[in-house]
């Protein structure tokens, strides 16, 4: 059986609540609990290194903000997904680092593996379109790709590339046009069956509004945080796109979004 270890890089925990929760619909189960030692190698001295750094009493501070571990990991038979917040696209050198650390593991000419022969590794990358498009995001993640390892290997998301034995992937959220966000994608599938809740919602916040009183303002994520108060109150987003039934296996099944964001893992594992 050969373990396949993928890294899953975000912007962000929204994007992981929504990615995991279409992937435990699909058989995915949450590792979460598992300990470190008992991650496949090389992953588990991986981790168990970053969590050396959290030894706060011998890190300033912007070595603290440079530990880097998954928020999220799951688990489909000897597949091992990796989720990764790195809070935002601007964080170059994070992703750099994750990339390049995946990278290293993979022997070259004359050197010692520390990767077993029965191991696979990939790294994927999720970004918002925004108002670049689908292109230009693709573009930046080649340059990114490129300035740490040599090698710009996509022309267009939903691509798998392998460079050295390492495979490469990137997904792009966006709506129709090409441009767009995660929450393009998550609030039509939320409001499906809950039509009256979020017509009611959006009437509070159009009515509400006040833009003198607004210090940083997103409607949407307004919008989701509005009705999954009225199932888990006090929670976040995070939790509201994780845990309530607006998602449900239906309309995941139903939405070409979901169903294509599946097949792409299905295609790399």
């Amino acid at each position: 059986m050969v373990n396949h270890i993928i890294a899953v890089l975000c912007e962000g925990p929204h994007d992981i609540a929504f990615i995991t929760r279409i992937l435990k619909f699909n058989e995915f189960k949450s590792f979460q609990g598992t300990k470190l030692k008992d991650y496949p190698k090389p992953i588990d001295s991986f981790l168990k290194t970053e969590v050396l750094k959290t030894n706060v009493d011998d890190l300033n501070l912007v070595e603290i903000r440079q530990v880097l571990l998954p928020l999220s990991t799951l688990k489909k038979g000897s597949n091992y997904l990796l989720f990764y917040s790195l809070n935002g696209d601007s964080k170059k050198a994070e992703r750099q680092r994750l990339l390049k650390d995946f990278y290293n593991f993979i022997p070259k000419e004359n050197e010692i593996s520390v990767l077993p022969e029965d191991t696979k590794l990939s790294v994927i990358y999720f970004f918002d379109a925004d108002e670049k498009g689908v292109k230009t995001r693709i573009a930046e993640i080649n340059e990114e790709i490129n300035q740490t390892i040599g090698v710009s290997p996509f022309t267009d998301h939903l691509e798998i590339r392998t460079f050295n034995n390492l495979n490469l992937g990137a997904y792009i959220f966006s709506s129709s046009d090409g441009n767009g966000k995660l929450e393009d994608l998550v609030i039509p599938l939320m409001t499906d069956q809950n039509e009256g809740i979020f017509q009611a919602a959006n009437s509070f916040l159009d009515s509400q509004f006040n833009e003198s009183r607004k210090i940083k303002y997103d409607r949407d994520k307004s919008l989701i945080g509005l009705v999954g108060q009225l199932q888990l109150s006090g929670c976040s987003n995070v939790v509201h796109i994780e845990k309530t039934d607006y998602i449900s296996i239906d309309n995941i099944k139903a939405n070409d979004k979901c169903l294509e964001i599946a097949s792409y893992f299905s295609k790399f594992i």
